[in-house]
């Protein structure tokens, strides 16, 4: 009997005597890390003006994309899959091409969080002044819009008059030009 009692003491005491430390559940607020995804942000008093300014300079070097997009937004989100395959052999290349998302506060955190984890690339959500003062500024009448910078931050490519995915050939044709 006295062994039983042992045994069931040693029983109940092993699970708070573990010799690995357990790992703090995530918060609801905290995004998974996703290989490939990186959120970036600009100082909320940042104008509108000044923000392409402040992207260039954390992705001076490299050719970068700009896709202006919303999570509400059929069209932005086809685009972003039918660019996947460009997006991953440039990343398989190990090409120097950033691809930057921008999108604002219309594009709930929640659902934003979530859909960036599938969208490889840097991620900046703006407050609504800094999003919609961002495309006023640029001309920009509805999204996706896309626009490139080359390497030494200078724009090259929009479809600012026109809007919508331009297609694979011509986001491929203007990226390769500038590389």
């Amino acid at each position: 009997m006295k062994n039983i009692l042992y045994v069931l003491l040693f029983a109940l005491a092993m699970p708070l005597t573990g010799c690995a430390q357990r790992k703090a559940p995530a918060t609801k607020t905290q995004a998974p890390a996703t290989p490939g995804v990186t959120v970036e942000t600009v100082a909320s008093t940042t104008a509108p003006e000044q923000i392409l300014d402040v992207i260039k300079a954390k992705h001076k070097g490299k050719v970068v994309l700009i896709d202006f997009w919303a999570t509400w937004c059929g069209p932005c989100r086809a685009a972003m899959v039918q660019i996947d395959p460009i997006k991953e052999q440039y990343l398989k290349d190990k090409r120097p091409v950033d691809f930057v998302y921008i999108t604002g506060e219309t594009s709930p955190m929640a659902t934003w969080r979530d859909a960036i984890k599938s969208i490889k690339g840097y991620h900046y959500r703006l407050t609504d002044s800094q999003f919609s003062g961002l495309l006023k500024s640029l001309g920009i009448m509805g999204i996706p819009t896309y626009m490139i910078i080359d390497k030494n931050g200078k724009q090259v490519y929009d479809n600012i008059e026109t809007g919508g995915y331009p297609g694979d050939d011509v986001i491929k044709g203007e990226i390769d030009k500038v590389l």
